[in-house]
């Protein structure tokens, strides 16, 4: 019988899973267009001959975001990468083309370092992609005639990608969702939330408000950057769009403060005012032509949220705070070992199942090897948190793939009805893929399954082994690195959670040491750490999927997300509070002390002197 927290574990999980399959504005357009790009895609694949389009298919899904002019820079800059990818693999091909061991040694040497690359820089999964071309590529010099090498080389790393992210660049910038409209959406999300919360603030939406703020800003900053970039709007609206972003972030923090023993009245006053900011921003309206009635407020607890919202509507410029540490690498990409072990870790378990496919003269479980690059990531709980994503969609793909051999493909007569059927597939499986973390994968994985077993070679496959072997291939590279991650220098969430802490206490330090004039206009500075406090949840979250052996204990993970909060109580009390008098300063050491110490085994409510909210100080 499962004990009580077990169940609730189970119940929560159940309730978000629910939550992240409902629709959100721009979610059903999104899936649409992801599966007629697959469509699309794959149609011209099979026509021209192009191998492997459920991969390049594989990419949209994984690559897509909603906003068009990302997908035009991703969609252009990986067929810049892929071609430079292409002009290194002949290189290589030549260099190893009759020396077997050679070519371990190259898949072993360009491996290790896009994946070093992944894991110490913001590049990430771009350049284990990159990793996964050049090694799959690699891998095909043994089956492929030696005359045709380079030939076949630059059509398995070019074409494959190249025909996908072509369509997807070219179908955004005809039917794509401008930047824009999706920052004047996030920008009246948060204006509704924050109204939301002000009328009933309890538990019913504090998960849901401290996620949103968890985000930070970085989405809506990238909207905003590709905005300018392509010159989508005037100046006069770039200005409050940049101006609308920052503040609506603002009156999250403020209005998250604010607790159900305030002034209900005044409360409701305030959530009007952001309703009406929010229909303002999201009908293409600015603030200097039509501006929403504020209320007089006379409770101090509230003044936080009202100054905000006059700060949001009125004239006064965005000023500037802090500059952002937030670098391209990593400070510690080259003292950290986890950087490295990750890249071998990875490796070791691509090369591992290339030499059971190889060994075995079983070249049909080769997704096996691509597996391995796809579902890796830092710490064991969130590897094998993804593992369980792609298990469960590769085994929904797989059914849905097995049915369409069995029932639907013999009856197709036409190309055009097996391009509405990936169309039809790809957009349900896209409809998970863009919900949140906890889900999206297994979109993917459902899509990626589903293709692999459908599409065998340039035409619809109705070969049941060729399609059980393309599972049987995905299962074993799971396998493999589920032993790898967990065996080897596994890393358990504890270690990034104590990470996370450290670089929020660190930034609070420095915005403590700021004045205040500067601290307030510190949006973005906040909202890094906010990040690094939702990146910890997050972390905290995945601890549950770690291994019996090495999980880290429950109560150590309450205690630290004690320590989430404390810490975030402490950030939104410098931005709202003038004064950082002497309990504030004995906080912030205490905190600082306990995480540098990595000491999470007593209890953290008893180390502080007293907080308050910071919403609700005057």
């Amino acid at each position: 019988m499962a004990n009580p927290a077990q169940t609730s574990d189970l119940g929560r999980r159940s309730l978000r899973l629910i939550d992240d399959l409902k629709p959100f504005p721009g979610r059903f357009t999104q899936s649409v267009s992801i599966g007629i790009i697959c469509a699309i895609s794959c149609v011209i694949s099979m026509m021209y001959h192009f191998p492997e389009a459920a991969i390049g298919c594989y990419l949209v899904i994984f690559m897509a975001k909603p906003s068009a002019a990302d997908n035009v820079l991703t969609g252009v800059g990986l067929i810049l990468a892929v071609t430079f990818v292409v002009f290194l693999l002949i290189g290589l091909i030549n260099l190893t083309i009759d020396y077997p061991a050679a070519q371990i040694a190259a898949i072993v040497i360009t491996s290790f370092i896009f994946l070093y690359v992944d894991s110490a820089t913001k590049l990430g999964e771009q350049a284990g992609i990159v990793a996964l071309v050049i090694s799959f590529v690699m891998t095909l010099l043994g089956s492929i005639p030696i005359g045709e090498i380079a030939t076949r080389a630059v059509l398995y790393a070019w074409a494959m990608v190249f025909v996908p992210m072509a369509v997807m660049a070219v179908y955004n910038l005809l039917f794509g969702i401008p930047p824009q409209k999706l920052l004047r959406q996030e920008i009246a999300d948060r204006l509704n939330l924050a109204a939301d919360w002000l009328e009933k603030p309890g538990e019913g939406l504090r998960e849901k408000l401290t996620e949103t703020i968890g985000e930070g800003t970085a989405n809506a900053d990238n909207l905003l950057k590709t905005t300018g970039m392509f010159h989508l709007v005037n100046g006069r609206t770039n200005a409050f769009l940049s101006k609308s972003q920052a503040q609506s972030y603002r009156l999250l923090l403020a209005a998250s403060g604010v607790g159900a023993d305030t002034d209900e009245a005044e409360r409701g006053a305030l959530a009007a005012a952001c309703r009406r900011a929010a229909d303002i921003v999201f009908t293409r309206k600015i603030f200097e032509d039509e501006r929403p009635t504020l209320p007089d407020i006379e409770d101090k607890r509230l003044s936080h949220v009202a100054d905000t919202l006059q700060d949001l509507v009125g004239e006064a410029p965005l000023e500037k705070g802090l500059p952002l540490d937030d670098a391209f690498v990593a400070p510690d990409a080259f003292t950290n070992p986890v950087h490295l072990q990750f890249a071998l870790k990875t490796t070791l378990a691509a090369v591992t199942c290339y030499f059971i496919y190889t060994a075995a003269d079983w070249s049909g479980i080769h997704t096996a090897m691509i597996t391995c690059y796809v579902a890796a990531l830092g710490t064991t709980g969130e590897t094998v948190h993804k593992l369980v994503l792609r298990i469960t969609g590769c085994l929904i793909g797989a059914f849905i793939g097995l049915v369409t051999i069995l029932y639907l493909i013999p009856q197709m007569e036409s190309v055009g009805a097996l391009a509405a059927l990936i169309f039809v597939v790809v957009a349900l499986s896209a409809w998970v893929s863009t919900g949140s973390e906890r889900i999206s994968y297994g979109g993917v994985q459902i899509a990626l399954a589903f293709l692999l077993t459908v599409i065998q070679g340039f035409s619809p496959g109705t070969d049941l082994s060729s399609a059980s072997d393309r599972i049987i291939g995905i299962l074993l590279g799971n396998t493999v690195v589920y032993l790898v991650f967990t065996l080897i220098w596994p890393v358990s969430v504890s270690q990034a959670v104590r990470d996370g802490l450290g670089e929020a206490v660190a930034r609070v330090r420095k915005l403590a040491a700021t004045p205040f004039a500067e601290r307030r206009a510190s949006l973005g500075y906040v909202a890094l750490i906010e990040q690094n406090l939702g990146s910890v949840r997050e972390a905290i979250d995945m601890a549950s999927y770690e291994p019996h052996s090495m999980r880290w204990p429950r109560e150590e993970r309450s205690r630290a997300l004690v320590l989430a909060d404390q810490l975030n109580e402490r950030a939104l009390d410098l931005m709202f509070r003038p004064e950082v008098d002497a309990r504030a300063e004995a906080d912030i050491a205490t905190l600082e002390s306990r995480i540098s110490r990595q000491d999470l085994s007593e209890d953290t409510e008893t180390d502080l002197t007293g907080t308050q909210e910071p919403g609700v100080t005057g």
